[in-house]
């Protein structure tokens, strides 16, 4: 669009100079007016009649549009511009790919592009593929015309974008639609119950076993479990070093079991998305989860394992290092534990101390919640035109071009044919669990090597804008470690989908959106109150505030930290969004 106009106003240029160049020694650089026809239309047509030349001699010497690609670094990769990848989007979109390599550490990459947009560098890719700019930012640079709006591209019906189901277009507009109205973003998107319900929990069936106990499926029966795990020497040791419940609260993917087991008694999303608001029943008015007798409640049965040595102090202390290590340790010493990835076990399949343990659903609270911590899947802002691109319309086709399965997965696994297949005779060789359980029909892609694993120049990193929806995510088999059915870890990701991925309300509070000074107002609040909630989490379990004589303390601590201003807020976001 902006290209158009720029090769129409030169032109003009162009046709407005050769006008005023004209005289006896230039006649032939423009052609005699015809019969009926003016000057000035003699000098336009001559001046479409060199801009077809012009074309013409363009496409005879090969000359392309050159579109500049800003990528963060990676290590992995050994050249973005040699690339597979990049060699088959110059090829497919006939033009040339400028590769600019940020910086490969996400606070790096911000700090060159919080320059460029300020003025401070006229070096300035047309596009920009990174994954982690919040909302706000991205609004900010929105606003302030460094990003450009392309509202107009998702309008379009000649898109890859255009054909993909309505339900999923709903899902990214909602999401890519900023504060001011505006979409300044192609997304990635891709759906995962693995990854969107990280809080699983496992339980030593071995010591279930042992003890004549049956697996637990309320808080109160998983009381008594404990007990009998700590007390009764199931390791068979002959020490009582046995940790009834295990996690570590400053784990990111699913090892808080604190949160993990809160959502028997209130529905908490684990605080990273939206700071841990939620909505009410109705699925209209935002609450405080930490706030709620639930919450306290919780509290109150957290604070009994811990006096009775039913879970360890460690809890509030370890770091990711410690947890492994007491995961692994020579004699298993855990009875039940959060965790969201495989990896935490070496060797997962062949680990002593994972094959004691069993995946198992949600504890079930008092009043019969039995949720697991969830954050509503919302797609991720991705991919970014600059104020400095002068050929739109080049730049959105590359960002779309990803916008099919097929194009999403050579993104994401590389060469088709080499890297990964979609040959039905060849998936047909291969499953999955989500095929074996039944939630997917059959496979429609394999993964034949790893080249996320060693350095090549085969992708881009999957940094690049993504479309796969929840059936492409299912039906993807893995080539490499090929599935085996009797291995232990071989069901895990079926089993989350069936335990995790619908256990919570029926109204979920989406990403919120805040405009700049909605952001300004609140960003230190959920700061603070984020910090608070974990502290005082911590300090009403183990007793060093009373949960009954320090709860209205604790509360107008959050008060004194904005809560009832930035939940207004929050509010306003959330009912400006459903408009």
């Amino acid at each position: 669009m902006r290209k158009r106009f720029m090769a129409a106003a030169l032109a003009a240029v162009m046709t407005a100079s050769a006008l005023a160049g004209c005289g006896s020694d230039s006649a032939s650089t423009t052609a005699a007016p015809a019969a009926g026809e003016s000057e000035t239309e003699a000098a336009q047509s001559a001046g479409e009649e060199a801009t077809k030349a012009e074309d013409t001699e363009a496409e005879d010497t090969g000359e392309k549009e050159t579109l500049v690609v800003g990528l963060q670094g990676n290590t992995n990769i050994t050249d973005f511009k040699d690339n597979y990848l990049t060699k088959l989007l110059e090829e497919e979109l006939n033009c040339n790919l400028e590769i600019y390599e940020f910086a490969a550490t996400g606070s790096d990459l911000e700090t060159q592009v919080s320059l460029m947009a300020s003025g401070g560098s006229d070096d300035v890719p047309d596009v920009i593929l990174y994954k982690g700019f919040t909302p706000e930012t991205v609004l900010n640079y929105g606003t302030n015309g460094f990003f450009i709006p392309i509202n107009e591209y998702y309008e379009r019906t000649d898109t890859n974008y255009a054909q993909i189901p309505e339900e999923d277009k709903e899902v990214i507009e909602k999401a890519m639609t900023l504060a001011d109205g505006n979409m300044y973003s192609i997304p990635n998107y891709s759906e995962s119950p693995w990854n969107d319900t990280p809080n699983r929990l496992f339980i030593n069936t071995t010591w279930l076993d042992k003890l004549g106990l049956e697996i637990p499926t309320t808080t109160d029966e998983l009381y008594e479990v404990l007990k009998a795990f700590v007390n009764n020497d199931p390791n068979g040791n002959g020490m009582k070093d046995e940790i009834g419940l295990y996690g570590y609260t400053e784990g990111g993917y699913g090892e808080d079991i604190v949160d993990t087991i809160m959502n028997a008694f209130v529905f908490y999303n684990g605080g990273e998305q939206n700071g841990g608001l939620a909505l009410d029943e109705t699925g209209e008015t935002v609450i405080a989860p930490f706030t709620t007798e639930g919450w306290r409640e919780g509290l109150r049965y957290f604070k009994k394992l811990y006096d009775e040595g039913l879970m360890s102090s460690s809890v509030f202390t370890d770091d990711t290092t410690q947890f492994r290590a007491t995961l692994n340790s020579e004699t298993n010493v855990v009875g039940m534990v959060s965790a969201g990835s495989k990896s935490n076990w070496t060797d997962v399949d062949n680990n002593p101390n994972f094959l004691e343990l069993t995946m198992i659903e949600p504890m079930t609270g008092p009043e019969g919640l039995c949720y697991s911590p969830y954050a509503e899947y919302s797609p991720e802002f991705n991919f970014f035109v600059t104020s400095s691109c002068e050929n739109v319309d080049l730049a959105l086709e590359l960002g779309d071009w990803f916008m099919t399965i097929e194009h999403s997965r050579i993104g994401r696994y590389g060469e088709k044919g080499v890297d990964w297949t979609d040959d039905p005779e060849v998936c047909a060789e291969y499953t999955n669990a989500y095929v074996e359980a039944g939630y997917a029909e059959e496979v429609t892609g394999v993964w034949l090597t790893n080249i996320w694993s060693e350095p090549n120049n085969k992708f881009w990193q999957n940094i690049n804008t993504y479309y796969s929806p929840l059936e492409g995510e299912m039906s993807m088999a893995n080539g490499v470690t090929v599935f085996d059915e009797n291995s232990k870890s071989s069901m895990l990701e079926a089993y989350n989908l069936e335990y995790n991925y619908d256990k919570h309300p029926e109204h979920i509070l989406p990403l919120l959106h805040y405009t700049a000074e909605e952001s300004a107002q609140c960003a230190q609040s959920m700061a603070d109150i984020k910090s608070l909630v974990e502290q005082a989490k911590a300090e009403f379990i183990t007793g060093t505030r009373d949960i009954e004589s320090g709860w209205d303390a604790y509360l107008n601590e959050l008060e004194q930290c904005g809560l009832s201003d930035w939940m207004a807020i929050a509010q306003t976001a959330f009912e400006r969004a459903q408009q």
